[in-house]
């Protein structure tokens, strides 16, 4: 059973034997090992100094930088990595439940002002600060508000995953390189209902208005440039653009008729997330086809929690067992404000001045402008 609390230190053989106080596993000077690079880091990323880095040898340094914690959390500065020493450095890692790659992450990743992260929501959770949606967005129907926050929390559970506690993330943050939209789908069994037609009819003819508008905006600057960007948002916020109503409303009326379409018939929609999008910034070794990247929830007739689907995320799975409605797209920024519409990430990227060739270039890991 393990003892260690946080995702860097935790199931590591040799720290597990230390927190059970098995004093012959102490760390001190001499030892060498991936446990001693892995308490290096630890002390390195919480700003104690290790000139040579993390050599996976326990020298001088690390002594110094082993004392200087100690001493800093009134410890007995004995220089050796106890059990009493690891149970306030596990602490200090244990939430989220992260490991060091997702903690970089949070440093390294472009456009960092949409890359609300597990981090941002353990201290909005902390805080007991509320998630709310822009105006200028679309006006969601209370169930879609509803399945759509209910996934965000469990997707950016800081404490594990949806499968639970001290289980790998399902996401390392809502962001324009990883989780940024969910699709409205049917299950493709039982066979949907003919009356889905008209909910398909309405979201196609939204997806065309968007298509007409973006013809316009690119006579004015070559398209997912700061011009276009900003061309787009204004036929986007004018009602007369290509219709009669905002296209936020229209766009809203696709998600109102899901729901009337689904009371009718008695089959319900769902909402099928796809995390870690860009492959350049997923967790090492993780794959297209992971199970730690697909998950859904109902909206109604009551939302549900998340778990997992039981297909893949890989679009030839996706498309055997699901038809699809139309996506909810969105973008989150650090005061929790939550910009949704569709049908692609232009639309909400418009309304908050985020340009897609931004979030191309981003995920491409190319320099920008």
């Amino acid at each position: 059973m393990a003892l260690l609390s946080s995702a860097r230190f935790r199931d590591d053989p040799v720290l597990e034997r230390i927190a059970a106080r098995d004093t012959s596993a102490y760390l001190r000077q001499g030892h060498q090992g991936e446990h001693v690079t892995t308490i290096q880091f630890a002390l390195i990323d919480l700003g104690y100094e290790i000139p040579d880095g993390a050599t996976g040898y326990f020298g001088g340094q690390t002594a110094d930088a082993v004392k200087l914690f100690q001493e800093s959390h009134e410890l007995d500065h004995d220089a050796i990595v106890g059990a009493d020493t690891l149970a306030v450095l596990d602490d200090a890692w244990a939430l989220p439940f992260a490991d060091r790659n997702e903690w970089l992450s949070w440093q390294e990743r472009p456009i960092p002002e949409f890359n609300f992260t597990r981090k941002n929501e353990l201290d909005r959770q902390t805080l007991g600060s509320l998630y709310a949606f822009n105006p200028l967005g679309a006006p969601l129907p209370l169930e879609f508000q509803d399945g759509l926050l209910l996934g965000l929390e469990w997707l950016l559970n800081p404490r594990g995953s949806p499968d639970g506690m001290f289980t790998p993330p399902a996401s390392w943050g809502a962001g324009p390189l990883d989780t940024y939209h969910c699709h409205v789908v049917l299950a493709k069994n039982p066979t949907p209902d003919p009356a889905w037609g008209a909910v398909r009819s309405l979201a196609a003819g939204v997806r065309n208005r968007a298509r007409l508008m973006q013809l316009v905006a690119n006579t004015s600057a070559p398209i997912g440039t700061p011009a276009w960007t900003e061309a787009y948002r204004e036929l986007l916020l004018d009602p007369t653009s290509a219709g009669t109503t905002l296209f936020a409303e229209a766009y809203a009326d696709v998600l109102k008729e899901v729901l009337l379409v689904g009371r009718a018939t008695g089959q319900f929609a769902w909402l099928l997330w796809h995390t870690f999008e860009e492959p350049r910034w997923r967790p090492p070794g993780l794959t297209s086809d992971s199970p730690q990247r697909s998950w859904w929830n109902a909206i109604a007739p009551y939302p549900t929690d998340l778990t997992r689907t039981p297909f893949s995320a890989t679009e030839d799975d996706v498309i055997a067992n699901t038809v699809p409605l139309i996506d909810l797209q969105f973008f989150i920024d650090r005061q929790q404000l939550i910009t949704v519409l569709g049908p692609s990430y232009a639309e909400p990227g418009a309304i908050v001045h985020l340009e897609t060739n931004r979030i191309d270039a981003a995920a491409k890991g190319l320099p920008y402008p």
